[in-house]
């Protein structure tokens, strides 16, 4: 998997290509998190629009991100969900806690709304 980071003003968007699988990427996303976090991000999107699999260890990855955010008194909204990741996210329950946005911009519109 890449992860990549756009560092805007306000809102962090990390966007991941690709398969989330394993522990090392879960580490991954956890450090770029923490990056953001530490450069007075509250809001962060996670683009899953490139993302073509995903397993339990991403979705504890997703899970733990949101907390972190949760934690410093800030959100995270996932963006681009396809619809197999979308319909495992339904079978888990995670979309009652981790809100959807369609694309990055309809993320970037919840947050100023």
């Amino acid at each position: 998997m890449k992860i990549k980071v756009k560092n805007s003003s306000r809102i962090g968007v990390i966007s991941l290509t690709g398969d989330f699988l394993s522990e090392v990427e879960q580490r991954e996303l956890r450090e770029k998190v923490h990056e953001l976090v530490d450069h007075g991000k509250k809001n962060i999107i996670i683009n899953l629009t490139r993302l073509k699999h995903i397993n339990s260890c991403g979705l504890g990855s997703l899970v733990c991100a949101y907390t972190t955010m949760r934690k410093v008194g800030g959100e995270m909204r996932l963006a681009g969900v396809g619809k197999t990741v979308k319909e495992l996210l339904e079978i888990t329950k995670l979309t009652q806690i981790l809100p959807l946005s369609a694309n990055v911009k309809e993320a970037i519109a919840a947050y100023r709304a």
